[in-house]
């Protein structure tokens, strides 16, 4: 049987996928990437797929592209649509390939940010990954929960600088300010006093967010590729990050994270899974109050960050490491 992924974008959800590639794998199952053009890089060197077929998000923008790209998936036997967005439901359709789509639970997550409607949904079981393995029943694949998300990553990776050795990873970034945990500087202070070397991870753009000045750290933020990234976060003791892409990148390397949640919600799904790590939630009658964090906080405080403690942070740490 020929199946297709899909799965355009972004970072973390495509890394979150990963659990998909890896039952079909197990079950014998080569299925085939589809992606945007800057995430293939994401599976070089992977096994587990016959191939990656990516595309430039501009070659993606009229009907007529659509059309033309869905071309190339004529001849797959299943096609399976991780993005559930209209793109990708319109390529699944003028491929002409059986297609199962998964449960994003849109309308019950958008609702959870509404303070009446909140008490009237139930997400508390909902986790992005188990509703991604969820299209894998109709291949009457058994036992899904033991699947993880996994990046493949080699000694090609490793980075052309030294690494610590004993060290904590944190992710200090995030697109929004509603996920940006502001009190890195805090936590890494008391990690370093406990023993611990430092390595921060992120883009540049995480640099230009982040108004901390950090002495005696080894900070990689905008000076390593992704798969680089990964290299580092393998080798890693523990990684500390907000609801970003670092964390999910941390679970495929199989380096159990302590995920920050501020104006999102571990009720939308991105969450550790068992074995995977554990977060911090304030649960405070205001979360969660965006879906991205994108919104700035009404009472201009962000409590949400405010309760979480850097001490409460590194003990919570200690118990995963």
């Amino acid at each position: 049987m020929k199946v297709a992924v899909i799965r355009f974008s972004s970072l973390g959800d495509i890394i979150l996928t990963t659990a998909v590639v890896e039952a079909l794998y197990d079950n014998n199952i080569k299925a085939s990437f589809i992606t945007l053009d800057n995430f293939k890089i994401l599976f070089e060197e992977d096994y587990r797929l016959e191939k990656v077929i990516s595309v430039k998000k501009d070659k993606l923008k009229t009907i007529k592209d659509i059309k033309n790209f869905a071309k190339k998936l004529s001849d797959f036997d299943l096609i399976l649509d991780l993005h559930s967005n209209l793109r990708s439901l319109l390529i699944s359709i003028f491929s002409g390939s059986k297609t199962i789509r998964y449960d994003k639970k849109s309308i019950q997550r958008r609702l959870l940010t509404k303070p009446f409607f909140k008490k009237f949904v139930n997400l508390e079981n909902f986790s992005v990954v188990d509703s991604y393995l969820d299209t894998l029943k109709a291949l009457k694949i058994n036992n899904l929960e033991k699947y993880k998300p996994k990046i493949i990553i080699s000694n090609n990776d490793r980075p052309n600088t030294n690494i610590p050795e004993n060290f904590i990873a944190i992710g200090t970034g995030a697109r929004y300010k509603g996920k940006i945990y502001p009190y890195y500087k805090e936590v890494i202070n008391l990690l370093k006093k406990e023993g611990f070397n430092i390595v921060i991870l992120g883009s540049k753009e995480d640099i230009e967010k982040d108004k901390n000045i950090y002495k005696d750290v080894l900070d990689l933020r905008g000076k390593l590729s992704i798969r680089e990234s990964l290299y580092v976060l393998s080798k890693a003791k523990l990684t500390i990050s907000n609801d970003s892409a670092i964390a999910h990148m941390s679970r495929a390397v199989n380096t159990k994270v302590l995920m920050i949640y501020g104006a999102t919600h571990p009720y939308f799904g991105f969450y550790p899974l068992k074995d995977e790590g554990d977060y911090l939630f304030a649960n405070l009658p205001c979360q969660p109050c965006d879906l991205h964090g994108k919104k700035e906080c009404k009472f201009k405080n962000y409590k949400c960050f405010e309760e979480i403690k850097p001490k409460l942070v590194v003990e919570k740490a200690f118990n995963l490491l």
